[in-house]
């Protein structure tokens, strides 16, 4: 069996889990085990209580150590849905929409989650103190926590998936505004093992970064580390898949190998095509995280319904690309008078 249809299973078990998990919740009253959302972990640790989200993420953090970002790629039940969403109509879009490495949007996640730390760890912590006993008690928070409506999780699924691929290509969910993404970058900063050169034999042919949903520069990394560096590989293996001299794969030591002369110029020109920076990218994370910031501590956000929480994330992020771009082409056009 091919490395992509083994995580093809993972992902489809992990959806039937979850799945099972709701079912039985909410359908049978069998509450052993809550959320594993990390709202959950949060809002625990804030209350002295060890529940499920805190089993999980502690395992998700532990993975992150070992192999980097492949809890996303091999075990997130939500980009699961994303790839569902993106086999299914992905390929049929012809999407108009200028697809340029967005930079500056890597900033979003962090902001993200910053917030969600403040809001359910930190404000506790600073009102009340750090709890001096914590208590284990997987059943903590319900699975949804009792906040989702029926019409913010159809918005949930048609706004983070169909709507951001159309827009922002594949795994724009994880590439620009997942917060659990940006958590799990900062463990994987430390990362044991990895995607890695593994011989001699890279030609430098581009494969590795034309099959990248994640739009990392693979072969720019493996030239300057001798590895994927960037933390938004999220290891799903697709580069050692396609490398034609199998050059490449997931390894948890440093090899001595590296690139030839010649293949090395080729990953250095791709590398500079990729790394063209604008202002463009720049004002929509400035204009995102400003209004974020203001809804986030305003009345507003307190006596707002779950929908209108949901549509600031994805919502937002479209609607400022949206002005910002029209903004673009017309300033261009004045330009060219």
């Amino acid at each position: 069996m091919t490395t992509q249809k083994w995580r093809t299973l993972s992902r489809v078990f992990l959806m039937l889990m979850m799945t099972v998990h709701v079912v039985t919740w909410y359908t049978f009253g069998m509450q052993t085990f809550g959320s594993i959302g990390i709202e959950a972990f949060f809002s625990g640790l804030a209350r002295g209580v060890l529940n499920t989200g805190f089993v999980f993420w502690i395992l998700a953090f532990i993975s992150a150590i070992l192999l980097g970002r492949a809890f996303c790629g091999w075990f997130c039940w939500f980009g699961g849905y994303l790839e569902l969403i993106e086999w299914g109509i992905g390929d049929k879009l012809k999407i108009k929409i200028p697809r340029r490495i967005l930079l500056y949007l890597g900033v979003i996640p962090f902001v993200a989650l910053a917030l969600k730390i403040y809001s359910a760890l930190l404000v506790v912590w600073i009102e009340h103190g750090i709890p001096a006993v914590f208590t284990f008690r997987l059943a903590d928070v319900e699975p949804w926590g009792g906040q989702q409506t029926g019409i913010s999780m159809l918005l949930t699924a048609i706004l983070y998936g169909p709507v951001l691929l159309f827009i922002f290509g594949r795994k724009a969910w994880c590439r620009y505004l997942c917060p659990i993404g940006a958590f799990l970058k900062i463990f994987s900063k430390v990362k044991i093992g990895g995607v890695r050169l593994v011989n001699n034999e890279c030609n430098a042919c581009g494969q590795c970064n034309r099959v990248c949903d994640m739009q990392v520069d693979v072969m720019g990394d493996l030239n300057t580390y001798g590895e994927v560096h960037n933390s938004d590989c999220i290891v799903c293996l697709k580069c050692t898949d396609v490398c034609p001299t199998n050059a490449i794969a997931l390894s948890m030591r440093r090899h001595d190998a590296s690139l030839s002369a010649d293949a090395a110029a080729r990953a250095e020109k791709s590398t500079l095509k990729r790394r063209k920076l604008s202002a463009f990218d720049v004002i929509i994370a400035v204009i995102w995280i400003g209004v974020s910031i203001f809804f986030f501590f305003s009345d507003i956000r307190a006596y707002s319904p779950q929908e209108v929480k949901v549509l600031m994330s994805v919502g937002l992020l479209i609607i400022v690309y949206g002005v910002v771009w029209l903004g673009q082409k017309g300033w261009n056009k004045v330009k060219a008078r």
